[in-house]
């Protein structure tokens, strides 16, 4: 027999209830906090520790002050040791999933300005499983990191994420877009026009407040030697509607984002002036690979997709 097959040994020796241990003490940087987290004794993961140590040839937690502080191996050791208890945690879920005794809890990146209207019936959708809770993230910033860190399991947005870890829906409705603005504006009793939209004074949606990234609109201007004036940037959907209301701004945004904001407020929503020129929104949603076979995944998918395809058809 190989000598190499015959000294192997899984894991390398590794125990993985001391990952666990040693997740909880990077974590918290402090062996007293890490037992009260685990609910075991400070001596126990003191002799958890120097086992650690010894396996990983690094003191990992060092006097600091008062109190301890990580190496910057123990850092390093971080996202990885998140991800493998997460992978480990995920092999009791792959086979199986009955969303009426189960007990999940799914992470969603969905953008604030579709996701005023589409979490609501997502939400719905899931009220027949009990032991189900939802966490639901507003900004794409880091969309593509947070899926690849194992930090959200399901992104709906127009953006389109690749990577060769990652599985991707496209839908095949398509988001229209469409004008917003309130009484004060001329258009409110002119009707609305190419030339007085592009000669009004706009209010920009920046999800994620990224303030300076070209916009669709401004590049699809710039094309045509011609630009908008761009007065006020907001990062939150909920500001758009007060600030339209009590000025002469006007803003662009999907038609369902207008209509979610005009709803009991004296606001018109009315077609994008700039038509066919504008390129209507797809859908998208995106998930790991890791998460394909697993069951309550799976149920979450399914569920969700149905909502995106009843907003987009509606």
């Amino acid at each position: 027999m190989n000598d190499s097959v015959s000294t192997y040994r899984p894991l390398d020796g590794i125990d993985l209830n001391l990952l666990v241990t040693l997740h909880a003490l990077v974590d918290a940087s402090s062996v007293t906090v890490a037992a009260s987290r685990l609910g075991t004794t400070q001596p126990t993961v003191s002799r958890a520790l120097a086992t650690l140590r010894e396996t990983f040839g690094d003191p990992l937690l060092v006097r600091s002050g008062r109190g301890m502080s990580l190496t910057p191996f123990a850092v390093a050791l971080r996202e990885p040791l998140e991800q493998t208890l997460g992978a480990v945690d995920r092999l009791r879920t792959v086979g199986t999933f009955d969303p009426a005794r189960d007990e999940r809890h799914f992470r969603l990146l969905v953008p604030d300005v579709i996701g005023a209207s589409l979490v609501p019936p997502i939400f719905e959708a899931l009220t027949g499983a009990p032991g189900v809770t939802l966490e639901v993230h507003g900004s794409e910033r880091d969309a593509l990191g947070w899926l690849l860190r194992d930090e959200v399991d399901l992104v709906v947005g127009a953006a389109s994420l690749v990577h060769p870890e990652l599985m991707v829906r496209r839908f095949p409705g398509r988001m229209t877009w469409s004008v917003l603005f309130g009484r004060r504006h001329p258009a409110w009793r002119e009707g609305l026009t190419e030339d007085s939209w592009i000669a009004s004074d706009h209010l920009q949606l920046i999800p994620g407040g990224r303030a300076k990234a070209p916009g669709h609109l401004d590049a699809l201007l710039a094309r045509r030697g011609e630009a908008r004036r761009v007065v006020a940037r907001v990062a939150y959907l909920a500001a758009v509607g007060p600030m339209i209301e009590k000025s002469r701004l006007v803003t662009s945004l999907p038609t369902s984002a207008c209509r979610w904001i005009a709803r009991r407020r004296r606001l018109r929503v009315v077609p994008h002036p700039l038509g066919e020129e504008l390129s209507e929104l797809e859908l998208h949603s995106t998930w790991h690979t890791a998460r394909q076979p697993d069951a309550g995944h799976q149920w979450l998918r399914a569920r969700v997709h149905q909502c995106v395809e009843a907003f987009l058809a509606g």
